[in-house]
């Protein structure tokens, strides 16, 4: 039976000896000789070929790129060097390596002094230290980019790509046009500009046709000569531009990653530096792009075989895709004519195959962790709750309104779950005042009466002390011990508090994320409920349910989460929408204005018509106090508007909160402000969420452009709780630009929680849209849940179809292993296979 070694040599011999055959006449007969050698070689590289035998492939596989450009005499001379090449390749597929000098075998250690094989590791725990020819030094820079295994490295995206086929003629260029171009630096240094003491850094470089200026007005001029030494070698992308007053070409402020120095001669015809597109990858200090591709190469050639057919034979063939390792190849070092791909271009993107088989697999392997994690929670025992409850029928008999259609099935559907002997696992997700908190109490209540505790956690401590006042008033005649739980309490307020949890006087626990320290034991927990999740860590949620044994969860947001992020962050999860509004609420008008004087007069008339009508307002601010960075100079702040407006609301009453005020003093202002002690309420975004005042018709919000549109969405609906017309005003800064304004535009299109939620995703992206660096997103590297929601839906049902039918088939154990490796720890999968 042929080795992999032989059958690749019989594949790539074929062709090459047709071309050279007949002293070359047929090289014109085979225009796709540069793909098929490619290709070929590629196929070799992702199969479990001779260590030793994996250099020289990639060395042949590279000289081929750019093939088709090139003239007959150089075509030759490659088809020549490449029989060569195969001839050493040849050698090593049948065990006999040329002798080096002194009888040993080339590459190979002197007989007796073989080492054993190093340990290879897997791709999550394998550094790239390790990888030939990276060492320390490099991997610690790569470290600062959080790539610290083989598997961050092979998902590493480029950020771009360059397309270096052809490397333009200064003399052929026109303005207006962005083009990659090589020269000489004949002139480098900094301008001072005649009788206006301002400078300039100006390099010149020189192609044989013609010399092009290239200029920095804000630069680092050490930086810029270390770099630019006078008679170096620099090939540079960017646009140019004709300078002022001057027929003279210019390029202004190429990026630091579109500029590299070509080394050495050696670099001229390096496949990794010309001739081909190339990738474009982030940088940090320390490493350059072409350290970096070769480090990438050098990676690829030993470790992508370890993705070979990881991606089920089927699945590939239903979803159009190709195997991973030749993908991983293509995205890095992509080949053949076409053009390159565009990272924010959607239709770019789907049209290559190696980047849609990229983009599938980083959404798939999660999918799996996700269907994995809730299969199992299918499958394992937890609490039976008590089907009958009189104390959720007491309050909900109690109440001066009936529950909307939506939440009588959000009630509906959790008491299912609760009553099942399976753990719970849902998400419930509602607008701005839905009335998720009623559904959650009647969820808790039931746990109670069943003799468990429940807890609710709050990402903040207002919200947190707002459902502790909620909670207490609406069990107040229940006998229910309810307790708060947060950082700034007194120790002995703390060790109280804990002690009512930890013998069960406390049924119902609000709290922070002090409910997950280590001082605190429930004595019986049964129901974890976590509010605004997406403001918490994921490990801050598993924490909080490992207080109980196996408890139920439910996971509250009322930002509405986009179908793409929420089967990404909540895969796991059961869902319930509240999508409908008490009939109570009332509509918001909504204008977005830009901030001038006659618009800030006509808002503020607006303001005090309804504080004459009795009314109270909302002045919302990004910051505290001015801030230090010259950058926020124009945005305006709490300390300092707070004057104002008493200024200029003189006949009114006008307090302020903010996230640095003690938790008494906070208190006491919002049970102000509730109690009418207020007219006008000036605050950051403290009262973004839990905030509830029915008289409060008017909120104004100022610096807009400083927020997200679900952000904007949430502080929108403190108003219109009560039975009063509301309005809400939107002001952006005049300095913030029309796409600012373009952006807001939505919040006065609708009051659509979903529809604003979509287009901040789209704005923002999914770390910012959740609101925190910690809120748990999964990261992924070529994958965008935007531009590619439909290779996600594609990865969901491929990875629900696996999970549901195959997951004990012995051949996906591979795979398995894999998902386990990239989202065990997050999603608490066994790691231990």
């Amino acid at each position: 039976m042929r080795t992999e070694l032989e059958k690749f040599l019989a594949s790539v011999r074929k062709p090459l000896e047709f071309a050279s055959g007949n002293d070359f006449s047929n090289l014109g007969r085979i225009p796709s000789l540069e793909k098929n050698v490619r290709d070929i070689c590629t196929r070799a590289l992702a199969e479990e070929i001779p260590q030793k035998a994996r250099p020289l492939v990639s060395s042949l596989r590279e000289s081929f790129s750019g093939f088709s450009e090139m003239g007959p005499a150089e075509k030759k001379k490659r088809i020549s060097s490449a029989m060569k090449t195969l001839g050493r390749i040849r050698s090593l597929a049948a065990g006999r390596a040329k002798p080096a000098p002194g009888g040993r075998t080339s590459g190979g250690p002197a007989p007796g002094t073989e080492k054993p094989p190093a340990r290879r590791g897997d791709v999550f725990s394998a550094s790239v230290a390790a990888v030939e020819g990276v060492g320390a030094k490099v991997a610690s820079h790569l470290a600062r980019r959080s790539v610290r295994t083989v598997y961050d490295l092979l998902f590493y995206s480029p950020r771009k790509y360059d397309d270096r086929r052809e490397i333009t003629g200064i003399s052929e260029i026109l303005p207006g046009g962005s083009y990659t171009l090589r020269g000489e630096v004949v002139s480098v240094g900094e301008i001072r500009v005649r009788n206006s003491g301002r400078r300039f850094f100006q390099a010149a470089i020189f192609d044989g046709t013609q010399r092009l200026r290239i200029v920095w007005f804000n630069y680092h001029a050490r930086y810029l000569r270390g770099i630019f030494r006078k008679g170096a070698e620099i090939i540079v992308h960017g646009k140019i531009s004709l300078a002022q007053n001057s027929r003279t070409l210019q390029m202004i402020h190429p990026l630091p990653q579109d500029v590299e120095v070509v080394e050495g001669e050696e670099d001229a015809g390096n496949s990794l530096q010309f001739g081909r597109i190339l990738p474009v990858y982030p940088l940090t200090e320390g490493l350059t792009q072409k350290r970096l591709r070769e480090t990438v190469r050098r990676t690829l050639d030993e470790r992508a075989g370890d993705f070979r057919n990881l991606i089920p034979g089927d699945v590939s063939e239903r979803h159009g895709l190709m195997d991973l390792a030749a993908a991983l190849e293509e995205v890095h070092f992509p080949g053949g004519d076409a053009p390159p791909v565009d990272f924010g271009d959607a239709a770019s993107v789907m049209s290559s195959r190696a980047h849609r088989t990229v983009v599938f697999f980083e959404f798939f392997i999660l999918q799996l962790g996700l269907l994995s994690k809730k299969r199992k929670v299918e499958r394992s025992s937890g609490i039976s709750f008590n089907r009958e409850c009189a104390m959720a029928d007491g309050l909900l008999g109690s109440l001066p309104f009936s529950l909307t259609s939506a939440q009588e099935r959000a009630v509906g559907a959790i008491a299912d779950d609760m009553v099942s002997s399976r753990p719970m696992n849902r998400l419930l997700q509602g607008d701005v005042g839905s009335g998720k908190t009623l559904v959650a109490l009647v969820s808790m209540l039931r746990a109670v009466e069943s003799g468990y505790q429940a807890a609710l956690m709050a990402p903040t401590e207002i919200l947190a002390e707002q459902h502790f006042r909620n909670v207490k008033r609406m069990t107040s005649d229940m006998g229910v011990g309810v307790g708060l739980l947060k950082s700034d309490l007194s120790r002995a307020d703390k060790e109280g508090v804990c002690a009512d949890i930890r013998t069960g006087r406390a049924g119902i626990v609000v709290g922070t994320h002090a409910l997950i320290s280590e001082a605190v034991e429930f004595r019986a927990l049964g129901l974890a409920v976590i509010d605004e999740q997406h403001r918490f860590g994921v490990l801050q949620r598993a924490r909080l349910v490992r207080k109980g044994a196996a408890p139920d969860v439910l996971v509250m947001t009322a930002t509405p989460i986009p179908r793409t992020l929420a089967i990404t962050v909540y895969g796991d999860l059961e869902v319930s929408v509240i999508d409908e509004l008490p009939p109570s609420r009332k509509k918001v008008r909504t204008y977005v204005l830009r901030d001038t004087g006659r618009n800030r007069s006509f808002l503020y008339d607006s303001v005090r018509e309804e504080l004459s009508r009795g009314r109270q307002a909302y002045f919302v601010y990004p910051f505290i106090e001015e801030s230090e960075n010259p950058d926020f100079r124009n945005v305006r702040h709490v300390t300092a508007m707070v004057g104002e407006l008493r200024e200029e609301f003189s006949g009114y009453r006008v307090g302020f909160l903010h996230g640095r005020m003690k938790s008494e003093e906070r208190d006491g202002v919002m049970e102000g402000f509730a109690a009418g002690g207020w007219d006008i309420l000036v605050s950051t975004t403290v009262i973004e969420v839990g905030v509830d005042v029915p008289n409060a018709t008017v909120i104004v919000i100022e610096n807009a452009e400083r927020f997200g549109l679900s952000q904007l969405h949430q502080m929108r609906g403190r108003v219109g709780r009560g039975e009063h017309e509301s309005t809400c005003f939107i002001l952006c800064s005049y300095a913030s630009g029309e796409d600012s304004e373009e952006r807001l535009r939505i919040m006065g299109e609708t009051t659509d929680g979903f529809r604003i939620s979509e287009a901040d995703l789209a704005n923002r992206g999914p770390g910012e849209f959740m609101g925190t660096k910690q809120s748990g997103v999964p990261g992924f590297s070529f994958a965008n849940l935007v531009r590619d929601s439909s290779i996600l839906e594609e990865s969901r049902e491929a990875a629900d179809e696996l999970v549901r039918e195959r997951e004990n088939g012995p051949e996906y154990g591979k795979l398995l292993r894999h998902v386990a490796g990239r989202w065990g720890d997050m999603l608490d999968l066994d790691t231990s296979s």
